[in-house]
């Protein structure tokens, strides 16, 4: 009797939905970014009818195909294969940011402060745990939490674009 001193390898099935999981993880990310299979062909250097096929699962991509493929996406190689999972709705991408460019905790705070009050219902609205600032905007019938000048963001930027010169982007001269 003779013993094959192979290591296991994945039936094809598993191997199979490992690249429809991979080629429907690129598809998404490109489709994300905004761009066609063209664009995509282009910054990956390879062919559009590539890019289909390894899209829809029927080409194997190399490992120089996959460095392509997320250079083209900005992204690092390990997020090509990660799940995505529904809960996370891309919380990566924000870690990812604040990593970027070295935040640290006093700022990531402070952005924590700014999105409460974007997407905030208003005051006493369900939060991050972040207090919001004190003040309600002083616009009628709204209450949101302030940004600045006594205004919530919408009545903020409204009353900006009120102010701008119509003959040209704010404080041109």
């Amino acid at each position: 009797m003779r013993v094959s001193m192979r290591p296991h390898s994945p039936d094809d099935s598993d191997a199979g939905s490992s690249l429809l999981g991979l080629a429907r993880r690129i598809r998404t990310l490109r489709e994300r970014r905004g761009l066609t299979q063209e664009d995509f062909a282009a910054r990956c250097d390879i062919s559009v009818s590539f890019v289909s096929l390894l899209e829809r699962g029927e080409r194997n991509p190399s490992y120089d195909t996959l460095l392509q493929v997320a250079a083209a996406l900005e992204l690092p190689l390990w997020e090509l294969f990660r799940l995505e999972d529904a809960e996370d709705a891309g919380a990566h991408r924000l870690v990812e940011w604040v990593l970027l460019r070295k935040l640290g905790r006093e700022d990531v705070d402070r952005l924590l402060a700014v999105a409460e009050a974007m997407f905030s219902g208003g005051p006493g609205a369900p939060g991050l745990g972040v207090k919001a600032v004190g003040a309600a905007c002083t616009s009628p019938a709204c209450g949101r939490p302030v940004l600045a000048r006594g205004l919530c963001v919408a009545h903020y930027h409204r009353a900006r674009r009120k102010k701008a010169p119509s003959g040209g982007p704010e404080g041109a001269p």
